[in-house]
């Protein structure tokens, strides 16, 4: 398998990347997201995988843009290739950092090889 082949397939099965880098677009590019931590996750008919995320505005004055983000992120309908996000929440919020957990679900649809 060539390599790009590998590097492709390891980013789509990587959600939490894609998850990051779509929270960043939306704060307009003006936050770090950090991956705080991951974990798997299932029931009894799906499985994936929560994270939990920091995000630091580099702005001071970003109190209406964080307001801002935490009500778009309920919202929003993430791009991601073969999974879906079912749960978004902000977890804990001060004054120029948010903390967002993620549940990441494997698409049961667009696995399936059929």
């Amino acid at each position: 398998m060539p390599v790009d082949s590998i590097r492709k397939t390891n980013r789509q099965r990587n959600p939490g990347r894609s998850i990051a880098s779509q929270i960043a677009a939306l704060a307009g590019g003006r936050v770090r997201v950090i991956l705080k931590r991951q974990r798997p996750w299932a029931s009894i008919t799906f499985s994936g995988t929560r994270y939990c995320f920091s995000i630091e505005w580099f702005d001071t004055t970003a109190t209406d843009e964080m307001q801002h983000l935490s009500t778009v992120l309920q919202d929003h309908e993430f791009a991601i290739s073969g999974y879906f996000v079912a749960d978004i929440v902000v977890t804990k919020q001060t004054e120029f950092q948010m903390q967002v957990e993620a549940l990441s679900i494997i698409d049961p649809v667009k696995e399936s090889p059929y």
